[in-house]
């Protein structure tokens, strides 16, 4: 007869716990109950966020847009008040001076677009004579995976509904109207952003949250006219060396290049690959051989790829300690909600976040350490009693 021992291994000779009795570890303690529900709120509150951004785009975009731009433009009205200028008078400079370079900017590229415009039909040309082959290949493609799916290559009819002139005159009277807001929003919070402090600092109870929300407001003034003014800078540089790469392969228009180039430079991973692929368009129109169209763009893409993993870290990335994983997922984040301006604004609006989210644990922590303090001197006159 084998012993007692023996059986111990064999889960049908084991003693069962009894059921009613719950480790006391496996207990959820009240204040991770409330971790719980915090946290709990904080997703319900992002999820209904988000769906209020989606839904008021049309009046949401420019203004964040405004108050981005309105903070990126504060040091210089800044300046001009200390110099003796009224505050409206400041903004109001300010402003023209901005609205002055959009439509100077517009009026430099009003003739390369047009030329390229009429160009477009020249470079489908191009694209289908010099790239039949890929073409040809993407056909097969489609019909082997039209064959393999069971779908029919039947053509389909397609009914629009509507006036294609409504829509243009409605999408266009939409971004007049988001244009209007966009510059009114830079210029209400110019005029009135000093107001604005001065009211929010009165709402905070306490000289530590007045000191906090006091010194959150200068840290993301600096840090966005930091980020904008370092970015604009690397962006034109990266315009120059492309106008320098469209005259020497002989592209019409280098200038053109250039500020394309300057202005998708701001579009985050898709702009440097509209550019490489319009320069590729634009070369192939009078390229004897798609090797030599490739040139310009391979050059540019180059140049791009310098700028991204080398002067962009450097001169960036040591103002702005932003996780590279966070400015994508922002990017991709924004740029499903708001489009392309949405994506421009991405890396500002998460600098505006991790300041609050920094300025907010300072607090946190000045006031453990008050309370701390607190409770040490009542211990130490206790002990005096």
């Amino acid at each position: 007869m084998p012993s007692s021992s023996a059986w111990t291994p064999f889960p049908r000779y084991r003693e069962e716990p009894e059921p009613d009795i719950v480790p006391a570890d496996d207990d959820v303690t009240p204040r991770e109950h409330d971790l719980i529900v915090r946290y709990a709120i904080i997703g319900i509150f992002v999820i209904l966020a988000t769906a209020a951004l989606s839904i008021t785009k049309v009046i949401a975009l420019p203004v964040t847009a405004g108050v981005i731009f309105g903070l990126v433009l504060g040091p210089p009205v800044d300046w001009m008040v200390r110099r003796g200028l009224p505050q409206l008078l400041a903004a109001a400079i300010v402003v023209m001076l901005f609205i002055g370079l959009l439509l100077g900017s517009l009026a430099v590229l009003a003739v390369p677009v047009a030329a390229w415009s009429d160009q477009f039909p020249a470079m489908l040309t191009a694209f289908k004579i010099k790239l039949v082959g890929v073409f040809a290949f993407l056909e097969d493609f489609r019909k082997t995976t039209a064959d393999l799916t069971g779908k029919s290559d039947g053509q389909e009819v397609a009914v629009a509904q509507g006036s294609p002139l409504l829509d243009i005159a409605a999408s266009s009277s939409a971004a007049a109207a988001g244009m209007l807001i966009f510059i009114a929003t830079i210029y209400f919070w110019l005029a009135t952003r000093r107001h604005f402090k001065a009211r929010v600092l009165r709402l905070c109870l306490g000289r530590d949250a007045r000191k906090s929300a006091g010194s959150f407001f200068q840290e993301i003034e600096a840090r966005c006219a930091r980020y904008f003014g370092l970015v604009t800078l690397i962006n034109l540089g990266m315009g120059l060396a492309t106008m320098l790469i469209a005259w020497l392969a002989g592209l019409p228009f280098p200038i053109f290049w250039g500020a394309l180039a300057f202005l998708l430079n701001y579009l985050a991973f898709i702009g440097p690959i509209i550019v490489t692929a319009l320069m590729l368009a634009g070369a192939l129109i009078d390229a004897p051989t798609l090797t030599a169209a490739l040139l310009p763009a391979a050059a540019y893409f180059v140049v791009h790829l310098i700028e991204g993993n080398v002067v962009n870290p450097v001169m960036v990335g040591r103002g702005m300690t932003v996780s590279p994983f966070l400015v994508f997922i922002g990017f991709i984040f924004w740029l499903w909600l708001w489009g392309p301006v949405g994506a421009v604004l991405s890396t500002p609006i998460l600098l505006v976040a991790m300041v609050a989210q920094e300025e907010f644990s300072k607090y946190r922590k000045a006031q453990a350490e008050e309370t701390e303090s607190a409770a040490a001197l009542n211990t130490e006159a206790a002990k005096a009693a």
